[in-house]
């Protein structure tokens, strides 16, 4: 019986051995994810909050607004090198970027820049991503009504 005895012991320290392996993997991807989610979370502040900022000046930003109408400034290749964005109280925040824009850039598109404050009112963008709409509004003046 002895014999029995000791098989069930090292059954039981195997088993509790597992568990506490499985536990410990369980936490160490449950750690993994959290970070990775929390890396990519996309909170942006808006141009009313960035004007608060007393010194922006070469802090990470990432800022979301619409790009006013009439301040696209384009490249000899008809790329948009630089444009301002306005939030909704009416700040704005000029961008200057070298990259190449997205497919759905344009006057009134809500985009969320990523880049280094390089003055007051002015981010150096490394990124722009486009903000898509959770529905779709359109302007009446731009409608036009086939007869």
């Amino acid at each position: 019986m002895s014999g029995l005895a000791g098989l069930a012991g090292r059954l039981g320290g195997t088993r509790a051995r597992l568990v506490a392996v499985l536990a410990l993997s369980t936490v160490a991807v449950g750690v993994l994810a959290w970070q990775a989610a929390g890396s990519s979370l996309s909170y942006y502040a808006v141009p009313e909050e960035f004007a608060q900022e007393l010194d922006p000046e070469g802090r990470r930003w990432r800022v979301g607004g619409r790009v006013v109408d009439g301040s696209i400034v384009e490249d000899a290749r008809g790329r948009p090198v630089a444009w301002t964005i306005a939030g909704d109280a009416g700040e704005t925040v000029e961008i200057a970027y070298e990259g190449a824009a997205p497919g759905l850039f344009g006057p009134r598109a809500f985009v969320v820049i990523e880049g280094v404050a390089t003055a007051p009112g002015r981010i150096e963008a490394e990124n722009v991503i486009i903000r898509h709409e959770p529905e779709f509004v359109t302007d009446p003046a731009d409608a036009s009504i086939a007869a």
